[in-house]
């Protein structure tokens, strides 16, 4: 899409308003878009980026670091709804694609620029098809293919936090399990 820009922001007061509305949706990810997690996430962040649409802010994510030369892109990824594409609803205002389009080549050019290796998750078992679907929409430049099993991205002891990973490595230094 011809009028989207993809802004590295450095400054934590420049995206609290799009945290706050991130954070007041009715969904199951909205608490961790609050002010004081990401307040308490944002010296991990090696880069960040809202994605404008006509020079408005409608997406959000960041490259995340996971320490040993690893980030996740696409932390914390948020889309305004009225920009969602959700099945074969009609209500959409333009037909984005964040993640794909914008995000993970953006996020992926610049962590493999910076010396990083790079992963994003998609949660739940269940979600499996869903992330090898954004693989195969993804330039085969960017190095991505689909681990096997699961990792934990954040507490193990969490069944949310046992996630699909997509990597340009091999070598995840995170707790692993397989898909029974």
């Amino acid at each position: 899409m011809e009028n989207c820009v993809v802004r590295e922001i450095k400054d934590f007061n420049r995206l609290v308003g799009l945290f706050l509305l991130a954070s007041s949706m009715k969904d199951e990810n909205a608490k961790n878009y609050s002010i004081e997690k990401m307040q308490k996430r944002w010296h991990n962040y090696k880069l960040f980026t809202v994605l404008e649409y006509n020079n408005a802010p409608v997406s959000f994510s960041g490259v995340y670091d996971y320490g040993n030369n690893l980030v996740r892109v696409c932390d914390r990824h948020f889309t305004n709804p009225d920009y969602r594409q959700k099945s074969m609803t009609k209500n959409v205002k333009e037909r984005l694609r964040p993640v794909v389009d914008w995000f993970l080549p953006y996020q992926t050019k610049w962590a493999k620029e910076n010396g990083y290796d790079c992963f994003f998750s998609i949660q739940t078992p269940k979600k499996r098809n869903a992330i090898k679907r954004v693989v195969r929409l993804l330039d085969d430049d960017l190095g991505y293919k689909v681990l096997p099993g699961l990792y934990a991205t954040c507490n193990p002891k969490s069944d949310l936090c046992w996630q699909n990973i997509a990597a340009t490595t091999d070598k995840i230094n995170l707790p692993y399990k397989s898909i029974n």
